[in-house]
């Protein structure tokens, strides 16, 4: 581990054992699974484990590990039995830790307006984190590619800004792609809600979903995408009268950017995005200053 590694563990080692007590922790426990019934290896004492005692625990040999966990706990452990305390159900309790001690630092970090939640229940925040492992996990954590590392790790991240609360934490393999992760979280959209997201997640077809379930949404534009205008075409005169009939007309994004000043905004109340799939939205253009 590397002395910048050593050094976050220690902040955050620091920051949980100031946000968290024993009793929270082993609450956390519980709601999680791992803590099922009375036992002497309590939350705290995994969690110490894992953050304090070891900051080598996934290299570490287990007779090893219980030495150091009697040494500081006093609790003796088999090394088949702490074995058996690493499953799924102790990646949940580490996952709510982290979940939990994350929330406590970002609330009242960024205040919301009162004004805003009249419009909006929640501000859904989507965004991911990717990063490089140890070769030797290639097979459970498969990277993404182009460069000497096989495994990578990617954690899908989505908070709500008005609460402060986190709607998931889902931990993945590196080469994961957020389009595919954006459409499995369709089913939970919800009226009334805005939907921000970077361009990883553009895909046309979940704005419909959100604006057909009465919810907003917030992302860039990707550089490809075709915009256009609709206008009505005058057609032949029938005995009913005049007919038209609607044409799509490619706005030109260069032309009206060349006639704003850096920091300018532009609007566009009306427009259509796509050129297959095309979607009726709103579009906002910023010039942005040296």
């Amino acid at each position: 581990m590397s002395i910048r590694e050593e050094n976050e563990l220690f902040l955050f080692a620091e920051e949980l054992q100031r946000c968290m007590s024993p009793a929270v922790l082993n609450q956390l426990a519980k709601e999680t699974g791992y803590m099922i019934r009375k036992r002497k290896c309590h939350g705290q004492h995994f969690l110490a484990l894992c953050v304090w005692l070891s900051q080598r625990v996934a290299s570490t040999s287990l007779a090893h590990l219980c030495s150091r966990f009697e040494t500081a706990t006093g609790i003796l452990l088999s090394p088949e039995g702490l074995n058996q305390r690493f499953n799924s159900s102790s990646v949940s309790f580490l996952r709510k830790v982290f979940s939990h001690l994350l929330q406590e630092k970002l609330i009242g970090l960024s205040p919301i307006t009162t004004s805003l939640s009249t419009y909006f229940e929640r501000i859904r925040i989507l965004d991911s984190t990717t990063f490089q492992v140890s070769n030797r996990f290639t097979a459970s954590y498969p990277g993404a590619g182009g460069c000497s590392h096989t495994a990578g790790i990617k954690i899908q991240l989505e908070y709500d800004l008005c609460s402060g609360q986190f709607f998931d934490v889902h931990v993945g393999a590196g080469k994961q792609s957020d389009l595919n992760y954006s459409a499995d979280k369709i089913k939970t959209i919800r009226e009334k809600e805005l939907y921000i997201r970077d361009l990883g997640y553009f895909r046309l077809k979940d704005f419909e979903a959100m604006q057909s379930k009465g919810a907003y949404y917030l992302s860039r534009l990707k550089l490809t995408t075709t915009i256009y205008q609709e206008e009505q075409e005058p057609t032949a005169s029938s005995k009913k009268g005049k007919k038209s009939k609607p044409v799509y007309t490619k706005i030109d994004l260069e032309g009206i950017m060349e006639q704003l000043e850096p920091g300018d905004v532009y609007e566009l109340p009306n427009v259509y995005v796509g050129s297959q799939e095309r979607l009726s939205t709103r579009l906002i253009i910023y010039k942005c200053t040296e």
